[in-house]
C-alpha cells in the first residue's frame, strides 16, 4: 500500500527547474519586494516631510508678501504717531492722507474726524498699547486695524478691501476713523504669479471659511472666483479648516496610501486670512512612484532575464544529468556505451568526467568479476565432485570461502596402483582471495602428479615440497597441508602433517578422542626439509575422522568470541552416527547460526572420514 506523502506527492518541487524556482527565485523576488516596500514608504515619508516643509515655506512666503502689501500702511501711521509726540499739528488728516495715498496699493483714504475736535484740542498721536494715541485730554487712536473681505467696488472698478482703524478719546468713544481702500489685485498680485499657485488648488480664506480668492489648476486656466465657503467639498478640507482655525501653519494628508490630496496652510500676521494649497498625493509623491514603477518593472525584468538564463543554463545541466542518469540506467543492465562528452569545466562537467572514470572502473570490475566467477567455477571442478566410499571407508568434504576464490584445498584420490588404497589431501594456502587459490592450483597439481609414486608418505610430501619452493622462494608464500594415506589391504593409517592441525579421531563406541599429530613445517619455505610420517594398524572399531583447516574453529561471532575445537568434539560426538556428509552439514550448520551476521574472516574446508577396520595398535608414535 502506497503510504501518502504531502512533502513528495503536493509540495516538493521534483525538478530542479523547480526547485531553482522555488528555493531561489521566490525569495530573492520576495526579498526584493519587501527591500522596494520598505524602500519606497522610508522615501514616501521623507518626500512628503520635504513638500510640507517646502511648502510651507512657499505659503510663509507668499503670506509675508501680502502681509509687506498691509504693513506699509501701519508704518506710517507708526511714523505719524512718532511725530505727534513732539508737537500738535494742526491739519494732520491732509498730511496723513496724503502719506497713505502715495503707498502703492492704496486707492483712497477716508479720514472722518470731526472739526471742532481737531480745532479746541489739537492732535498729538502716541503708542498706546497695539496702537497709538494722545494722553492728557488729547484723542488717541488704539491702531487696531479692521480689514474687510475683498468685494468688487464699482467705484474703482475693481475689488478692493478696507483697512479701518477707530479713534477714541480717553473715555474711549469713539470720535472717528481712518479707512483705507486697498486694491486687493495688487495686495495678492506676487502671490498669484508663483508657479504653484496656478499649478495646484489654492486659496485665501479669512477666519469665517470665506473664500477671498481661489486657483484650481483646469488646463492652466484660473477660473473666475465667486464667494465660496471653504472646508464644505470633502473630508480634506474640513479637516484642513478645523487646523487652520488652532494652528498658525500646518499640513493635513488626505485619505489613501499615497494620500489622494494633501494640503497645507498659513496664517497672515496683518490680516486675518490663511494662504490654503491643495495638491493631488500623486504630484507630491510622483519621484516615489516613478521610482516604485520603475524598481517593479527593472525586477520583473531582471528576473525575467534571470529566469531566461537560468532555464538555459538549468536545460544544460539538467540534459547533461538526464544523459548520465539514462547512461547509468544502461550500466545496472549491464549495457556500456560510448564515454560521455564533456562539455564543460564546472561541477558538471568534472560529475560527467568522473562518471566516465567511474564507468570504466565499473567495467574493469565487472570484467574482474566474470573472470572471478569463472574462476571460482573453475576451482570449484578442482575439488572432489562426489564423495569417495569403498573397501569399508566414506570420505566426504566441503569448502567455503570468504572470497569469490580461496586458498582452501581438499582432495581424496583412489590409487591406480594400488586399489585398495586412498588419498586424503587437506590444504590451508596462506591468504585468501585469486593469490591464494592460483597457489592452491599448483600445489594440488603436485601432489596429484606425486601421490601415486613409488615411495614413503614423507618421501611424497618431500618432493612436493620441493617443487612448490621453486615458486614461492622469491615471494615468501608457503601452505600448510594435512596428507592421510589409508591402506584397507594392510589394515593401516599413514600420515603427515606438514604445519596443518591435527586431525580429530573419534571412537563412537567408546567417546573417546585422540589427536593425529606430528612434527612437520608448511610446505613452501625449506626445500631441505624432511618430514615424518605417522601410522596405527586399523582395529574392527568404527572410526570417525575429522580433518579441517584452521577457519573452522577460529570462526567468529558478534562478541568477538571463536567456535573452537570444543564445539566441533560435542557437534561429531551427537552424530556420529550420520554418514560423513550429513555429518559436515550439522558442522557447517552449527557455524553459521554461530556466527550469525558477522562474515567469514577465512576459508572453512572440512572433510570427514568414516572407517571400518580389524585390529589397531594404539602404541605407535603420533597416537595421543
Amino acid at each position: 500500500m502506497k503510504t501518502f506523502s504531502y512533502k513528495k506527492d503536493w509540495f516538493y518541487p521534483k525538478s530542479l527547474q523547480q526547485r531553482t524556482v522555488m528555493f531561489i527565485l521566490l525569495p530573492i523576488f520576495f526579498f526584493l519586494t519587501i527591500a522596494g516596500i520598505i524602500g519606497y514608504r522610508a522615501v514616501r515619508e521623507i518626500l512628503l516631510e520635504q513638500w510640507s516643509e517646502a511648502a510651507l515655506a512657499n505659503l510663509e512666503r507668499a503670506a509675508h508678501q501680502i502681509d509687506m502689501q498691509l504693513s506699509r500702511p501701519k508704518q506710517v501711521l507708526f511714523l505719524l504717531e512718532e511725530l505727534s509726540r513732539k508737537d500738535s499739528i494742526v491739519g494732520i488728516h491732509e498730511f496723513i492722507t496724503d502719506r497713505l495715498s502715495r503707498i502703492d496699493g492704496v486707492i483712497s483714504v477716508k479720514v472722518n474726524w470731526p472739526e471742532e475736535s481737531m480745532a479746541s484740542h489739537g492732535i498729538r498721536f502716541m503708542r498706546y498699547g497695539m496702537g497709538w494715541g494722545q494722553e492728557e485730554g488729547y484723542y488717541k487712536s488704539k491702531l487696531m486695524f479692521d480689514i474687510t473681505p475683498p468685494v468688487y467696488n464699482v467705484e474703482h472698478d475693481s475689488k478692493t478691501v478696507s483697512m479701518v482703524t477707530d479713534l477714541v478719546d480717553k473715555e474711549g468713544k469713539k470720535v472717528g476713523d481712518i479707512e483705507l481702500i486697498l486694491d486687493f489685485e495688487t495686495l495678492i498680485s506676487q502671490t498669484v504669479k508663483s508657479p504653484w499657485w496656478n499649478v495646484y488648488k489654492a486659496y485665501i480664506v479669512d477666519q469665517n471659511g470665506n473664500v477671498l480668492v481661489s486657483a484650481i489648476n483646469e488646463k492652466n486656466k484660473i477660473p473666475d472666483e465667486k464667494a465660496e465657503l471653504f472646508g464644505n467639498t470633502g473630508t480634506l478640507e474640513q479637516k484642513t479648516f478645523e487646523l487652520l482655525r488652532h494652528n498658525i501653519s500646518g499640513t493635513v494628508f488626505g485619505e489613501g496610501i499615497p494620500p489622494e490630496e494633501i494640503s497645507g496652510f498659513y496664517h497672515l500676521k496683518e490680516a486675518p486670512w490663511t494662504m490654503v494649497i491643495i495638491v493631488p498625493g500623486k504630484k507630491v509623491l510622483q519621484p516615489i512612484i516613478r521610482f516604485r514603477s520603475l524598481y517593479f518593472i527593472t525586477a520583473i525584468a531582471c528576473i525575467a532575464m534571470l529566469l531566461l538564463f537560468i532555464r538555459i543554463m538549468i536545460t544544460k545541466t539538467t540534459r547533461a544529468i538526464k544523459e548520465v542518469s539514462q547512461t547509468a540506467s544502461d550500466l545496472a543492465r549491464g549495457h556500456f556505451g560510448e564515454p560521455l562528452k564533456v562539455r564543460t569545466r564546472d561541477e558538471v562537467g568534472e560529475l560527467i568526467e568522473n562518471f566516465n572514470t567511474m564507468t570504466s572502473q565499473l567495467q574493469k570490475g565487472i570484467q574482474l568479476q566474470e573472470a572471478m566467477d569463472i574462476a571460482s567455477e573453475v576451482q570449484m571442478t578442482l575439488l572432489p565432485q562426489k564423495d569417495l566410499s569403498g573397501h569399508g571407508i566414506e570420505v566426504s568434504g566441503v569448502s567455503l570461502y570468504c572470497d569469490e576464490t580461496g586458498g582452501d584445498y581438499f582432495d581424496f584420490i583412489q590409487s591406480k596402483r594400488h586399489p585398495g588404497r586412498q588419498h586424503v589431501i587437506v590444504g590451508d594456502v596462506v591468504g585468501h582471495g585469486i593469490g591464494a587459490a592460483l597457489l592452491m592450483a599448483t600445489l594440488r597439481a603436485l601432489v596429484r602428479a606425486n601421490v601415486d609414486r613409488p615411495g614413503a608418505p614423507e618421501e611424497l610430501i618431500a618432493r612436493v615440497n620441493q617443487q612448490l619452493c621453486l615458486d614461492t622462494s622469491e615471494f615468501g608464500n608457503f601452505a600448510s597441508l594435512f596428507y592421510l594415506r589409508i591402506d584397507a589391504d594392510e589394515q593401516e593409517l599413514q600420515w603427515v602433517r606438514a604445519g596443518h592441525d591435527p586431525a580429530i579421531l573419534y571412537y563412537p563406541e567408546t567417546g573417546k578422542f585422540i589427536e593425529l599429530t606430528g612434527d612437520g613445517l608448511v610446505l613452501g619455505l625449506d626445500d631441505e626439509y624432511s618430514y615424518q610420517s605417522n601410522s596405527f594398524a586399523l582395529t574392527g572399531e568404527r572410526l570417525i575422522l575429522l580433518i579441517g583447516s584452521d577457519g573452522v574453529w577460529e570462526s567468529v561471532n558478534g562478541n568477538n568470541e571463536q567456535f573452537g575445537k570444543q564445539r566441533v568434539r560435542d557437534i561429531i560426538e551427537e552424530n556420529a552416527h550420520l554418514a560423513p556428509h550429513d555429518l559436515l552439514g550439522c558442522i557447517n550448520e552449527s557455524i553459521e547460526q554461530f556466527r550469525g551476521n558477522t562474515a567469514l574472516s577465512d576459508d572453512i574446508t572440512l572433510v570427514a572420514i568414516s572407517i571400518d577396520g580389524s585390529v589397531a595398535d594404539l602404541s605407535k608414535k603420533g597416537i595421543h
